[in-house]
């Protein structure tokens, strides 16, 4: 109960339905957004340079990750991150997740490790005092602030504000965070348009 969509679902359904109601397009942005990191974790995308590539590798076996996955892999053309999350937001958002169910704030029992809140105070904490040990949690953390959702984290910060509280626990991470920043990048421009997208780095 470790991956960043997992985690990033669980804080979105904390205060009520999944998704939060009126907030479906940027819910499933940053869902889209987390699992193209997910993938990247997995050492089945490569995120580094301007446009997505598959590697041909990595591990497979989580069946929502698989089938999102499969979009980008079986792809005929390369497309840059905040285009494949822009494209892939509403199938993210479709995607059950192991622990969540679709339309409901509760997993089903027995199945998840931790319940929304228990997600979202780890977020908050991992985002306080990161560490390469929470880099999932904190990348969930980013992954709310770069698509919209910081209020439901952070409702006394605006989003600039919970950008750059997110940003410098990224930035804590050291390499590890780079794939993360730019996965929440890739939100971020897909949500505002590169003028106005919030600075993430990578």
């Amino acid at each position: 109960m470790t991956a960043p969509a997992q985690l990033y679902a669980l804080c979105a359904a904390a205060h009520g339905g999944f998704p939060p109601p009126r907030r479906a397009t940027e819910t499933g942005r940053g869902l889209a957004g987390a699992m193209l990191l997910q993938g990247a974790l997995a050492g089945r995308l490569d995120l580094r340079g301007d446009r997505v590539r598959p590697t041909g590798r990595g591990r497979r076996g989580d069946p929502a990750l698989d089938a999102f996955l499969a979009h980008v892999e079986t792809s005929p053309r390369d497309r840059a991150p905040a285009d494949w999350v822009e494209r892939l937001g509403p199938a993210a958002l479709a995607a059950p997740r192991p622990g969540l169910l679709p339309g409901g704030a509760e997993p089903p029992r027995g199945r998840a490790g931790i319940r929304p809140a228990e997600a979202l105070r780890r977020v908050r904490g991992a985002v306080e005092e990161p560490d390469r040990s929470a880099v999932h949690a904190v990348a969930a953390g980013a992954l709310l602030a770069a698509s919209g959702l910081h209020d439901l984290c952070w409702p006394g910060l605006s989003r600039d504000e919970a950008s750059r509280r997110t940003l410098r626990a990224v930035a804590a991470l050291g390499s590890a965070g780079l794939p993360v920043a730019r996965a929440a990048r890739a939100v971020s421009h897909s949500l505002s348009g590169s003028a106005g997208a919030l600075a993430f780095p990578g």
